[in-house]
Parts: structure tokens; sequence; C-alpha cells
């Protein structure tokens, strides 16, 4: 992580590399990937989580439940912080496009970026 973060230069269109949370796996022997992504706004109480009813219609979560449940919230990586994962399946991401996700790849026997790109953009 250290070496990938002393070399990776964002793209053009990125924040600076404290604003993400950056998380990182082996995707082969000597290959590196990492996404760094720009942590979600803390949502407001409820906001977001409703609960489906028998009926098909829905109704807001209680206090409660949220207070159980696990939302994407809780699982992601704080900006400025790094995590190591075990697989690079198990990486987070999202579904936009932009440089809210920045994607990188990164060969560690030659010790350079095969790819640093903003997420749908290359």
């Amino acid at each position: 992580m250290d070496e990938i973060e002393r070399q990776v230069v964002l793209p053009k269109d990125a924040q600076p590399l404290a604003s993400y949370g950056r998380n990182y796996a082996f995707s082969n022997e000597s290959n590196v990937v990492a996404t760094y992504l720009i942590p979600l706004p803390a949502p407001a109480v409820g906001e977001g989580c409703k609960v489906m009813l028998e009926n098909a219609s829905s109704r807001p979560c209680t206090k409660e439940e949220i207070a159980e449940g696990t939302t994407a919230k809780d699982t992601e990586t704080v900006a400025g912080k790094r995590r190591w994962f075990g697989s690079s399946n198990d990486l987070p991401f999202i579904s936009d496009g932009g440089c809210a996700e920045v994607n990188i790849t990164y060969d560690t026997t030659a010790h350079r970026m095969l790819s640093v790109t903003c997420n749908g953009t290359g």
C-alpha cells in the first residue's frame, strides 16, 4: 500500500488522495488492484431505509430496525484510511461512473502502475 500510494498519480478529475477510502487486494501473484472510493455522506435517520410489507407496499424503518441493521455506510472505508482484502472479488465498488471511484492496477514485480482510471473511463 505504501509503495502504491507513493507512486500513484490520480486522474485530473479525482479528489486528493486523503478524500478516498482506499481498498487493496491481490488479483494474482504479482498484481494488486485497488478501489479508492469517496465515502457516502451520512444518511439522515431513516433515510432510504424501508421495510417491504406482504402487500407489496413499504414503510419506513423504525429506530430499532435501523440500529440493528448494517448499511453501506457501516461497511465502507473511511476517507484517509485503507484496508486490505483477502480477495479482489471482495473489494467494494460503486456502479456509477466518474472519479468517486478510482481503480488501480499495480505490478508488484515491476514496481509500476499498470492503470489508474476513474470508474467507467478506461
